[in-house]
C-alpha cells in the first residue's frame, strides 16, 4: 500500500496532462483536479489600513463608473440634438450597459475584493455572475458596433444619411441578444459539476469552468471583438490617411466671378445626386462619436431655417464644401470680400498654408485619437480574459491579487468609456455644462 502511494507520488510529469486530458473529455469541474485552486481567495487577511485604502479606490472607482455614465445618459436624453441622431443610440446603449456594471456589477465584485470571501449564496452568485458577463460583453460588442459605424461613415458616403433609428437598433438588438446568450448558457447546462460546492464549501464565486463554456464565452466576448476592433481601426486609419493626402495633392483655389456674389450660396455644401447632403469631413466621423472633439478643416455653414432642431449638429455645423465627382473631391477654398463680394488672393494663400498646418495636426490627433480607444480596451481587458482561458485549461493555481487586479481592470474600462466616446467630444462637452449648471441652479434656488 505504502509502495503504490509512493508511486503516486513519484509519477512521471506526463500524468498530470493525462488526467487534465481526461477531464476536459469528460467535460468534469477542472478545479476538482486541483484543489488548491478553489480556495484562491479564502483565509486572505489583510491589516486594517490596507482594507480602508482598497474600499476606498475601489468606491472611488464604482462613483466613477456610475456618475460618468449617468451623465451621458441624462446628456442625451435632455438634449435634443444628440437625442435626435441615430449614432448616439449605440453610445447610449453602451452608456446603459456601463451604468450596470457601475450599479450591480462593482458593488458585488467590491465586497467579494474586500472581504476575501464570498458568503452570498449561490443564488446572489449566480446573478452577479450572469449580470456580470451580460453587461461587460455588451458593452465590448458595442465598441465594435461603434467602430462599424465610424468606418461605414468614412468609407461609405451616403452611410450618413442612410443611417437610420431602425438600422441603429437592429445592430442593439444583435448586441443585447448575443451577450443574453453567452451570460444564460451556464442555466442550460453549461455549468461545471463543482460550481455549488465551490460557492458553499471554499466559499468563491467563479464563472462556470467547464472548458468548452470558456473557449465559446472568452472567443466570442472579447477575441473576436477584439480582432474585430484592431482591423476596423486599421482600415479607418488607412482610409483616413488616404483622404488627408488626397486633400492636400487636389486642393484648389477657385475665384469667383467678378460680379457680387451671395455669401451664403457660395458657402453651401453642393448637393450629390445620390445623397441629398454629403456628410462632414470622413476625419470628423473619427471623432463624433466620441474622441477628440477637434474642429475639422472646414468651411462653416450658415445654420438651415427649416432645420427642426434649435441649432447644428457638430456633423452639420463643420463640413467641408466638396464636389462629389467619383474618385475627385476638391475643396473650395475662397475668402470673400463682404464688402464687394470679390476674392482676397493674399488671404486665401495664407489660409492655404494654414489649413496644410492644420491638416497635419488633424492627421496627429486622428491617430491619437485612434490609439487611445484601442490601447484603452486592449490594456483593460487582455489581461482578464488571458487569465479566464488559462485557468480551466492549464488547471494552475492563480495569485488572488493577479486575479483582482485583472477583474477590475476590465470593469475600469466601464468608467473610462464615457470619458473617451463623449468627453472629448465638443457636443457632449457643452451638454455637460448645461446640465451641470441646471442643477446648480436648482442647488442654488
Amino acid at each position: 500500500m505504502i509502495d503504490e502511494t509512493l508511486l503516486n507520488l513519484t509519477a512521471s510529469p506526463s500524468s498530470q496532462p493525462a488526467t487534465l486530458l481526461s477531464a476536459v473529455a469528460r467535460g468534469t469541474h477542472l478545479v476538482d483536479q486541483f484543489p488548491a485552486h478553489a480556495e484562491i481567495f479564502s483565509d486572505i487577511e489583510r491589516p486594517l489600513v490596507q482594507t480602508v485604502i482598497l474600499a476606498s479606490v475601489l468606491l472611488v472607482l464604482i462613483l466613477s463608473c456610475f456618475i460618468g455614465n449617468l451623465f451621458v445618459i441624462l446628456a442625451i436624453i435632455m438634449e435634443r440634438d444628440l437625442r435626435g441622431r441615430p449614432q448616439y443610440y449605440l453610445i447610449f446603449s453602451l452608456a446603459v450597459a456601463d451604468l450596470l456594471v457601475g450599479m450591480i456589477v462593482t458593488p458585488l465584485g467590491a465586497w467579494f475584493t474586500v472581504t476575501g470571501t464570498w458568503n452570498l449564496g449561490v443564488v446572489v452568485c449566480d446573478f452577479w455572475i450572469s449580470v456580470d458577463v451580460l453587461v461587460c460583453t455588451a458593452s465590448i460588442l458595442h465598441l465594435v458596433a461603434i467602430a462599424l459605424d465610424r468606418y461605414w461613415s468614412i468609407t461609405d458616403i451616403c452611410y450618413v444619411q442612410n443611417r437610420t433609428p431602425k438600422r441603429i437598433t437592429l445592430m442593439l438588438a444583435v448586441i443585447w441578444f448575443t451577450s443574453l446568450l453567452i451570460s444564460l448558457a451556464p442555466f442550460a447546462g453549461w455549468k461545471d459539476e463543482g460550481f455549488s460546492d465551490r460557492v458553499l464549501k471554499s466559499h468563491v464565486c467563479l464563472i462556470s469552468q467547464q472548458i468548452s463554456y470558456q473557449v465559446f464565452s472568452t472567443a466570442t466576448a472579447f477575441y473576436i471583438p477584439l480582432i474585430a476592433i484592431i482591423c476596423v481601426y486599421w482600415k479607418i486609419m488607412r482610409a483616413a490617411k488616404k483622404r488627408f493626402k488626397r486633400e492636400r495633392d487636389r486642393r484648389t483655389v477657385i475665384r469667383p466671378p467678378p460680379d457680387a456674389i451671395d455669401e451664403k450660396k457660395a458657402m453651401m455644401p453642393k448637393k450629390s445626386k445620390k445623397c441629398p447632403l454629403p456628410p462632414a469631413v470622413v476625419i470628423s466621423d473619427i471623432q463624433a462619436n466620441g474622441g477628440t472633439g477637434g474642429k475639422t478643416n472646414s468651411i462653416k455653414n450658415p445654420p438651415r431655417h427649416n432645420e427642426s432642431s434649435s441649432s447644428a449638429s457638430e456633423e452639420e455645423r463643420t463640413m467641408t464644401q466638396t464636389n462629389h465627382a467619383p474618385g475627385d473631391v476638391t475643396t473650395q477654398e475662397t475668402k470673400i470680400d463682404e464688402e464687394n463680394g470679390r476674392s482676397k488672393p493674399g488671404i486665401v494663400k495664407r489660409r492655404r498654408r494654414t489649413k496644410e498646418s492644420n491638416e497635419m495636426k488633424r492627421e496627429r490627433k486622428a491617430w491619437r485619437t485612434l490609439a487611445i480607444i484601442t490601447g484603452t480596451f486592449v490594456a483593460c481587458w487582455t489581461p482578464f480574459f488571458l487569465v479566464s482561458i488559462y485557468r480551466p485549461i492549464c488547471g494552475c493555481q492563480i495569485s488572488p491579487v493577479l486575479e483582482q487586479v485583472t477583474l477590475w481592470l476590465g470593469y475600469l474600462n466601464s468608467a473610462l468609456n464615457p470619458i473617451i466616446y463623449t468627453v472629448f467630444s465638443q457636443d457632449f462637452r457643452a451638454a455637460f455644462k448645461r446640465i451641470i449648471k441646471r442643477m446648480c441652479l436648482i442647488h442654488d434656488y
